[in-house]
C-alpha cells in the first residue's frame, strides 16, 4: 500500500473512533440527563454505543502501531463512564484521555507523512 493510502486510512480510522467516542460520551451524558425512557433504554444505547466504540478501536488494535495506547485509554475512561448505572461519570479523565488521543494520532499522522 503507498505511504498516501496508508496515511488516509489511519486518519480515517482515528476520525472514526473518535466519532463513536464522543457519540458514546454523549450517550452518556444524556443517560445521566435523564433523556431516556427507562433504564433498560438507557443500557441498550450504551450498550450500541459501546459497540461501535469497540469496533472502531479494533481497527487501531489490529495495525498495533500508533495511538493505540491512547485510544485503550480513552475506550477504558468511556467504560469507566458507565459503571454505577452511569451516576457519576468522570467527564475530565474521558476528555484528558480523548485529549491524548488526538496529539499522539497527529503526531504519529505526521512522521508518517515524513517518512
Amino acid at each position: 500500500m503507498s505511504s498516501e493510502l496508508l496515511y488516509v486510512a489511519r486518519r480515517d480510522a482515528y476520525a472514526a473512533f473518535l466519532t463513536a467516542a464522543d457519540a458514546e460520551s454523549s450517550v452518556a451524558w444524556h443517560r445521566l440527563d435523564g433523556r431516556f425512557a427507562d433504564g433498560g433504554a438507557a443500557v441498550a444505547a450504551v450498550d450500541a454505543a459501546y459497540a461501535a466504540t469497540r469496533a472502531a478501536f479494533n481497527v487501531i488494535a489490529v495495525e498495533g502501531v500508533g495511538p493505540v495506547g491512547e485510544a485503550r485509554e480513552t475506550l477504558e475512561r468511556l467504560a469507566a463512564m458507565h459503571k454505577d448505572g452511569g451516576l457519576a461519570p468522570d467527564w475530565k479523565a474521558f476528555k484528558a484521555a480523548r485529549e491524548a488521543f488526538v496529539v499522539a494520532a497527529a503526531e504519529f499522522l505526521k512522521a508518517s507523512r515524513r517518512a
